[in-house]
């Protein structure tokens, strides 16, 4: 929702609760001058009472409104660029200062001075009263505002997760991808039967695998690799030496957790946009890193000149990491190698 938005309905808002507490802070005077009331000679003194301590209540419950509506939305203001300990003691003196101006005021409008002293303090504890009910709408519409952030970032989650999903099978159920995987198949069937039923078994992984995590917003490392292991061998069999990949220090005892499809997004990434021939071998390398909380994925660097595609998978896996994990992948690249390296997630 645009921030302007927010700050009016906030204004909106704001007006209605200062017109709220301005009336129940006149009920009390409002007892005290009931008499009056059916007085004809007095009336008109006390409906001027009861005036004038809705308008001063109504003063005092605006300006804090104001300023708590200006802080909550973040409005560019002097006010709002102060340290919290300077704004906390400005709203002190603010308070005090238009107390004692309302006060003397009201005793200046006011017939009856008598018991001044129980008159100051009740006074103050009605602003007081004011001032938390002004703090408690605060903390309702933070409250309010966090959960309409935590809900965007949400649906926006799910969507880039779904674009993730979509792009991978695109990549996997193209006629290009199942022409090479069929075709490699259909000559390995007569020549190496084993490379053919391990095609199979491959291509039965990776499938298996995305209809697995299409409602899952994070998947163990392990699995993750094993995917990963499954779509490199496809292409590995149709490549052959001109392709090479290795898995270091990949083992490990502990539950790290990853988010779907980011290893084959990075893989298909590295597929995409490099040659690969005889003379440029593709060198893929996927580090486990437990101390930095990192799965490091390297491919070497031989860029085609017209590589296709626009970097979305690596975009989308960047939002989806900073969404869900507040993380990001992490991006280098030099002449020779180019570098991603992803958070580990640890047991949710």
């Amino acid at each position: 929702m645009n921030p302007d938005l927010n700050y009016r309905n906030g204004m909106s808002l704001g007006w209605r609760l200062c017109f709220i507490l301005s009336l129940f802070a006149t009920i009390p005077r409002l007892i005290f001058v009931w008499d009056s009331l059916f007085d004809p000679d007095n009336f008109g003194s006390g409906i001027l009472d009861i005036c004038i301590q809705f308008i001063i209540s109504f003063e005092f419950s605006w300006i804090f409104v104001y300023i708590c509506l200006q802080n909550t939305y973040k409005i560019p203001s002097w006010f709002n660029s102060q340290k919290s300990w300077v704004q906390f003691l400005l709203l002190s003196v603010l308070f005090f200062s238009m107390n004692e101006i309302l006060f003397q005021l009201k005793l200046a409008l006011d017939n009856d001075n008598s018991d001044m002293l129980i008159f100051r303090v009740v006074y103050y504890l009605y602003h007081i009263l004011l001032l938390l009910a002004i703090l408690g709408f605060r903390n309702f519409l933070l409250t309010t505002q966090e959960n309409h952030q935590i809900g965007l970032e949400n649906e926006q989650l799910k969507r880039e997760q779904l674009k993730a999903q979509l792009e991978a099978l695109q990549n996997q159920l193209n006629p290009h991808f199942l022409f090479n995987a069929l075709n490699i198949l259909n000559i390995s069937i007569a020549t190496n039967p084993d490379l053919a039923q391990r095609i199979v078994l491959d291509l039965s992984d990776i499938l298996r695998y995305n209809l697995k995590v299409q409602n899952q917003s994070l998947i163990l490392l392990k699995d993750e690799l094993n995917a990963a292991k499954a779509y490199l061998d496809l292409y590995t069999a149709r490549f052959g030496e001109k392709m090479a990949f290795c898995f270091l220090e990949t083992d490990t005892q502990r539950q790290w957790y990853i988010i779907p499809l980011s290893l084959q997004i990075l893989i298909e990434n590295a597929i995409k946009h490099n040659v690969i021939t005889s003379n440029q071998v593709l060198m893929i390398e996927l580090r486990l890193n437990e101390q930095d909380k990192h799965i490091v994925v390297t491919n070497s660097v031989n860029k085609k000149l017209n590589s296709p595609g626009t970097g979305i998978g690596l975009q989308n896996l960047d939002k989806r990491y900073k969404i869900q994990t507040g993380q990001k992948p992490v991006l280098t690249e030099d002449e020779q190698h180019f570098t991603v390296k992803v958070p580990l997630i640890e047991a949710p």
